[in-house]
């Protein structure tokens, strides 16, 4: 599921799309070196580096070499190919392959920082896959190592028992040229069982802004849902003190008057909230 979304060439062709919003990435890197506590360390990890999006950013920051790994193949291509200037690549490894197993690229001795951005935490949508990828992400940690991630966990749930929908004005770069779109984004939601988490399923439709028709096949993927008093309890059986730090506008004077002023950060606005995982 994860790979197949990710993987979905229309998304990508979204002009807005995040992964592509070189001053958000930006901001993103500088708010995470505030939560982290410290300047980057001269190595960082990237679990679920997307298109690369922070690997230049921490380079800018005094960082002097990223591991980043992703499932996505044409992600990984599409940052190498936009975000990622010649001149830095060889600062950059790319591993594509699970995170499970990026132990084969990672320093034995585990790195001080690793930095998982984009809601990527909820990306692994079930319970055993969850609880794998905490373990993967503490295994990476030195002794004191800090794990910096956002994270919007039930704060992004319907209001409602129904379906919520969120729209969009974007411009997606079609085959014939840029077409002025709506994305549209409908979020519906069911319990995972008696485990206490819940499965948010958003459903993707680019439409023709004036006519409203679809322009590509909606795309559906999921999100796994997990409250932060769980949330906590499961980083501790990974081996991890975790404090949620706050929403990402009290970290981010960017974030701050973008909401404000503009408010198209969606589900990666104001509700999101930066959390920091210590590695005894």
């Amino acid at each position: 599921m994860v790979r197949a979304h990710y993987d979905n060439e229309p998304l990508l062709r979204l002009a807005g799309e995040i992964h592509f919003d070189t001053e958000l990435s930006r901001a993103e890197v500088r708010a995470a070196a505030r939560v982290y506590g410290d300047r980057p360390p001269d190595l960082v990890y990237l679990p679920c580096a997307g298109t690369l999006r922070h690997a230049a950013p921490l380079l800018a920051e005094g960082v002097r070499q990223v591991i980043a790994v992703d499932l996505s193949g044409p992600s990984l291509n599409a940052g190498l190919g936009r975000n990622v200037s010649a001149g830095l690549r060889s600062r950059v490894i790319v591993y594509q392959g699970d995170v499970r197993d990026a132990g084969q690229v990672l320093p034995d001795e585990g790195v001080r920082m690793v930095l998982l951005g984009g809601n990527s935490l909820g990306d692994i949508t079930t319970r055993a896959g969850d609880q794998q990828f905490l373990h993967a992400l503490a295994r990476s940690l030195s002794p004191g190592g800090v794990l910096v991630f956002d994270y919007v966990s039930d704060r992004y749930l319907p209001a409602g028992t129904g379906p919520e929908t969120s729209e969009w004005p974007q411009v997606w770069h079609g085959p014939k040229g840029d077409v002025d779109v709506v994305d549209r984004r409908t979020r519906t939601c069911r319990p995972l069982g008696t485990s206490g988490m819940a499965l948010l399923s958003i459903r993707c439709e680019i439409l023709d802004q004036h006519g409203r028709r679809p322009l590509v096949p909606a795309h559906t993927y999921s999100k796994l849902v997990v409250p932060d008093a769980l949330l906590k309890e499961q980083f501790a059986e990974a081996g991890l003190e975790l404090t949620n730090v706050g929403p990402v506008a009290e970290w981010s004077d960017y974030h701050r008057d973008r909401i404000d002023r503009v408010g198209d950060l969606g589900m990666m606005g104001e509700p999101d909230c930066w959390y920091r995982a210590v590695r005894p």
